[in-house]
């Protein structure tokens, strides 16, 4: 063969492995971006189940205080539970922060923060609670008990 032919041939065998290498990495993006949409779409849908939980739990705990005469606080599953004038659990007696009667009303009512591996997060708002995980939210409304998704932006301001 040839001096030509030989660096012709390594040429050729350069752009083969440059072209595998771009097909590798188009094959491991692909799979990255996959697999981010699906822990999205499970964590979303994780946290949703949880809420639905945490809301029946509240329903139940709503439906005693008003069995007992709607005190301010209720003696029930072992805890002392500290209501709002509408009948919807604040949190645990006695009351400390927004947030940390958030974590404890979950905790109270789930037994647990965490979702699998992630913990959860808490804040205190005015009308309620946040519980979240990374950016999948819900709201508990001290107005009416219901537990809503809620949409955290980047910019920090907050949407329901």
């Amino acid at each position: 063969m040839s001096r030509q032919g030989e660096q012709d041939a390594r040429w050729l065998a350069g752009y083969r492995l440059v072209a595998a290498i771009l097909v590798l990495l188009v094959i491991i993006a692909t799979l990255v971006g996959g697999y981010q949409r699906h822990r999205e779409q499970a964590l979303a849908t994780s946290l949703t189940l949880l809420g639905e939980q945490f809301a029946e739990r509240v329903q139940r705990l709503h439906g005693r205080w008003l069995d007992e005469r709607r005190p301010a606080r209720l003696h029930a599953e072992g805890q002392i539970w500290q209501f709002d004038e509408r009948g919807w659990p604040l949190g645990m007696a006695p009351l400390m922060s927004p947030s940390a009667d958030c974590q404890q009303l979950w905790q109270g009512a789930m037994g647990s923060l965490q979702s699998g591996n992630l913990a959860l997060q808490f804040r205190g708002t005015t009308g309620g609670c946040l519980m979240g995980i990374e950016s999948h939210w819900l709201h508990y409304r001290f107005a009416d008990g219901r537990v809503l998704p809620w949409r955290v932006p980047q910019d920090g301001t907050e949407r329901g």
